[in-house]
């Protein structure tokens, strides 16, 4: 039957997990079944993070303005609802600026919007890593439609994570030169390396990053996409700078407008939009760390906060330095500002402990999301898609805190060791040492990774110093066996050695200097017998980094 529109508060369109079957709901249904969803289910996790911010600017919008403010977060925590009555009256008032398919304000879309030729579908849908179809089942070129569901969930990553590059030029643009619009850079989202604090059920995952402190923007202002006036083809000269976390989540860095013939769609076009700059967005950025750079600063003459991304290469816990609030918040001098920032929904959770409203041993689980993008930002190389189950007093008691972060310091230290035994052995054997630290620094890193997961997720089960000794102990157990390894599989030419920088090296002195320096950082002590069986049964790492689940 063919369609002239397409309502996404009652249409099905997103993707959520119920019990183990995925189902694809209306805004509506989602927000009411919440606590029966155990979690968003797209195609890819940036996906996920796309909508789940969309649904916290719903929450947040919904909300009356005096309401905002701690006690209302906790009154809704404690009561492990969300405020549907208003979600609801909020939707009702939105008219038909949540029709997909609207002839004069889609969502998140520009009606009317024409050039000398269309994107392609394929623009539309995120391929990972680059070169490569992510579908297997479907080749990009040949992709000739989707499905009304599937396309708005793609438009909304579209706006967040789109690549940069040269772009169709829109018709009615000034920007606009020999039909091409050129790079104004990534969507927001893709500059961040986004970090979420879920819940058992996606009402507490909502609940836990819905950031709402005393009002700081102006509600007239602080308005999403769908409660500003329709945009047209050029840039929205009156609108350069984003007024609140609502307004950054859902900015218009792209034009765009889909393209159906009244049953599914089969083209979309995709032009600039709206430029934004990261520089200082700390304030309205709720879900990224930051740190300063030297280069703003330069630019800028002043303090300059730049988003914190994911590396592709890196397991989430060796990055908890920049997203726990001890460390990035503290070690400033004085009357500097500091290094670095914790994302601004782990320092609100924080105060809500400190203010009574969350239980230090609530269960959460720390899910880091972002994208990777090469050559000059126009293609997609990885996305990155980690989580870490703990207790909630790891991101907000100090002491706790302090021990996560000296273990995941300690693991890093003793790995760099073991690097440094692999580089002394390939050189005793007339090797490429370079070659072999990595090697065994990407191996140590392995081995010590789901040992670490589960260290963590216990810890805060009692005084975090024993629990302290307990991770020395199995880092330095799980980094020796891996050194006795290399040792005995070093070969004969590293056993007889050669000289080295004027010296002799063979295998048993760069044995005899890391067995030094491992006891130097970690002097031996028994291994808890309840940490051996652990390691006797330790996990393969949980999360997914430079890939796409």
């Amino acid at each position: 039957m063919s369609r002239t529109a397409y309502d996404l508060r009652d249409e099905p369109w997103i993707a959520v997990r119920i019990g183990d079957q995925v189902h694809e709901l209306s805004l509506r249904e989602m927000f009411q079944r919440a606590g029966e969803i155990r979690g968003l289910a797209g195609e890819i996790p940036t996906q996920d993070a796309a909508i789940l911010r969309l649904l916290l600017v719903i929450v947040n919008r919904a909300i009356p303005e005096h309401r905002h403010g701690p006690p209302e977060w906790t009154r809704l925590w404690e009561a492990r609802e969300l405020p549907l009555a208003e979600i609801d009256a909020y939707l009702d008032a939105q008219g038909e600026r949540f029709d997909l398919l609207s002839p004069t304000t889609p969502f998140l879309q520009v009606a009317g919007l024409s050039a000398s030729k269309t994107s392609g579908l394929v623009k539309l849908i995120a391929e990972v890593p680059a070169g490569e179809q992510y579908f297997t089942t479907r080749a990009g070129r040949q992709i000739t439609s989707l499905s009304y569901a599937e396309a708005a969930r793609w438009l909304v990553h579209c706006q967040q994570f789109d690549v940069s590059g040269i772009k169709t030029g829109a018709i009615g643009d000034p920007r606009v030169k020999g039909g091409k619009g050129y790079p104004i850079g990534t969507g927001f989202a893709g500059r961040c390396g986004l970090v979420f604090v879920e819940g058992g059920d996606l009402r507490e995952t909502l609940l836990l990053n819905l950031v709402l402190p005393r009002r700081e923007f102006d509600s007239r202002s602080d308005l999403p996409a769908w409660e500003r006036s329709p945009l047209g083809p050029g840039v929205d000269a009156k609108h350069a700078f984003p007024t609140g976390p609502n307004d950054l989540t859902t900015w218009s860095m792209r034009r765009i407008l889909l393209h159906h013939n009244g049953t599914e769609v089969t083209d979309v076009l995709i032009t600039n939009g709206d430029p934004v700059h990261a520089r200082n967005l700390h304030k309205v950025e709720h879900h990224s760390a930051w740190r300063r750079s030297a280069n703003q600063e330069k630019l800028t003459g002043d303090t300059a906060y730049m988003p914190r991304s994911h590396d592709p290469a890196r397991a989430l816990w060796r990055g908890l330095d920049g997203i726990l609030i001890e460390r990035a918040t503290g070690g400033a001098v004085s009357g500097e500002a500091v290094a670095e920032l914790a994302p601004a929904v782990v320092s609100w959770l924080a105060e809500r402990r400190d203010a009574g409203g969350l239980a230090p041993d609530t269960p959460v689980r720390l899910h880091a999301v972002g994208m990777s993008y090469g050559t000059q930002d126009s293609m997609i190389e990885a996305t990155y898609d980690d989580a870490l189950r703990l207790r909630a007093k790891v991101l907000t008691d100090p002491p706790v805190t302090s021990a996560a972060l000296r273990a995941a310091d300690l693991a890093v230290a003793a790995v760099t060791l073991l690097a440094n035994l692999a580089g002394n052995l390939a050189s005793a054997a007339g090797r490429d040492p370079a070659g072999a630290r990595d090697r065994a620094r990407e191996f140590g890193f392995h081995q010590l990774d789901g040992a670490f997961r589960l260290w963590l997720g216990r810890l805060g089960d009692g005084d975090p110093e024993p629990a302290s000794a307990d991770w020395s102990a199995v880092c330095r157990a799980v980094i020796a066996t891996e050194a006795d390894r290399l040792v005995r599989e070093a070969g004969a030419d590293a056993v007889l050695g050669r000289k080295v920088k004027e010296r002799h090296l063979d295998a048993a002195l760069a044995d005899l200097w890391f067995r030094a320096a491992l006891s130097k950082l970690i002097p031996p002590q028994p291994v808890p017998h309840d940490q051996e069986r652990q390691m006797s049964a330790i996990p393969t790492p949980s999360g997914t980094r430079g890939s796409t689940r």
